[in-house]
């Protein structure tokens, strides 16, 4: 059975840790009900995160369940070492308090923003105690256990050879702050799971929160992930982007190269296109990011990985590193997006040569918008060309013009043309306003037919 290891630093001398800090004198109750290796830092003076990665390094020839803990939390369950056990069975990652839902520009597990407003209740899950002795206030945050997307660091709790396997630690440039919401983020991204569970503590310590040193973090942390200090409208109302579905394109899935190692699909809904491709390509390793949670939940049955973020928030390095791929694929996706000319540039210059991005895009040319625009009837619909969670509008000149711009070079492109008989009426009259502005008509013609374009593009 592997030992459980705590790692904790304190100001404290080791001789003083036992009765000076909460942490020690609850070790020292409970040692024979709940035997740990202890692996201190006393008269610390390291950032947390240096420290934690030290205590991942040495579990990879001693593994161990670890549990990062702060010296200020007094441990009062008397068969807490059993609960933790059980814990790590259910979650890869176990905190005592957490959120649900992570929003772009969040700063802390329970803020939603720099002016320290709580989440809504609904969001959070934990139960912690508060104070120096007994009895203590008692802050029920909500429902235990939960599978959450943030977790409080004052306790966290992980099996070391499943943060070996996701190569999953700690960022040392946040020595306190911002360290907890680093680590679940690398967590998700190495696809750990995480959750809150049920262990009474007393936390002697109510953060430092709104100090220079945490905005400091706070704008390193922003900076990493690409955030804003205020969460963007896509994340705040979390629009569907299309009714989902169970079918597949397949004309994007004939772009893809069936050879591809790595595939991270943007906007995976119900992971349909994942299932399909894996039919073709068993051995991938398939990401889908897809902004809508409970469309992301259903594609998880088909993908290897699936995280509910935005794309748009993410960074270079990690583009670069965790969500490097062979094949980008974007299904009616970029004009969901308020910037597809940077994030094709970001991905292409993360990408190794050979790497390809596949995509399909509506197409505003078509014969039914020229149609509708002509006499003012442009109204936004759940699904379609005038989806109402579109964004941005491209033509095939436009639609080109966005990939070379990104430095992509389109190497194949495939037209979706459907049997739309009305459309014989319109054609004509597009015909002749391409003659009156002096372009081609029948080019102008064969634009209008498309409903949607589908290409493959490729890093050179």
């Amino acid at each position: 059975m592997k030992p459980i290891r705590i790692v904790c630093g304190t100001r404290e001398s080791r001789q003083d840790f036992s009765t000076k800090t909460a942490l020690g004198r609850s070790l020292l109750i409970h040692e024979a009900a709940n035997p740990v290796d202890l692996m201190l830092f006393a008269e610390n003076k390291q950032g947390l995160s240096s420290i934690y990665n030290r205590a991942i390094d040495e579990a990879k020839e001693d593994p161990a369940i670890l549990v990062f803990v702060h010296d200020d939390v007094h441990l009062c369950d008397f068969s807490w070492s059993e609960r933790l056990r059980e814990a790590v069975e259910t979650f890869d990652v176990i905190g005592l308090a957490g959120n649900t839902r992570r929003l772009a520009g969040q700063p802390a597990w329970a803020f939603v923003d720099d002016r320290f407003t709580w989440d809504e209740k609904r969001y959070l899950s934990g139960i912690v105690g508060h104070g120096s002795s007994f009895p203590c206030n008692v802050s029920n945050f909500g429902p235990v256990p939960q599978a959450c997307k943030l977790l409080d660091g004052l306790f966290l709790a992980a099996d070391s050879e499943r943060l070996w396997e996701a190569n999953v630690r700690f960022d040392e440039q946040f020595e306190f702050h911002f360290y907890d919401m680093d680590f679940c983020r690398s967590a998700e991204l190495g696809g750990l799971s995480m959750g809150t569970w049920p262990l009474s503590v007393v936390h002697e310590s109510g953060g430092a929160f709104g100090t220079p040193m945490w905005r400091e973090s706070y704008r390193r942390y922003q900076a990493k992930y690409a955030e804003g200090g205020e969460p963007t409208p896509q994340e705040t109302s979390v629009q569907k982007q299309t009714p989902v579905h169970q079918f597949h394109n397949p004309d994007l899935l004939k772009l893809m190269p069936t050879n591809a190692k790595r595939v991270v699909e943007i906007g995976c809904s119900s992971g349909a296109l994942a299932r399909e491709y894996k039919k073709l390509n068993p051995d991938v390793h398939y990401i889908g990011i897809e902004i809508d949670p409970s469309y992301a939940q259903l594609a998880r049955e088909h993908c290897d990985r699936v995280l509910d973020m935005n794309i748009e928030t993410v960074s270079a390095q990690l583009l670069a590193e965790d969500l490097a791929a062979d094949c980008w694929v974007f299904g009616d996706v970029l004009e969901h997006l308020y910037d597809p000319w940077q994030l094709l540039q970001k991905i292409r210059e993360a990408s190794a040569p050979g790497s390809c991005v596949v995509a399909c895009i509506p197409n505003a040319q078509h014969w039914s918008v020229q149609a509708r625009l002509s006499v003012g009837d442009f109204r936004y619909e759940d699904s379609g060309l005038f989806d109402r969670t579109h964004i941005r509008w491209f033509t095939l000149v436009t639609m080109l013009e966005l990939f070379t711009q990104a430095g992509l070079t389109v190497e194949a492109g495939v037209p979706r043309v459907f049997d739309e008989p009305q459309r014989e009426r319109f054609l004509p009259a597009i015909h002749a306003m391409a003659a009156a502005a002096g372009r081609d008509p029948e080019m102008a013609v064969q634009d209008a037919l498309p409903l949607q374009y589908v290409f493959r593009a490729v890093v050179s």
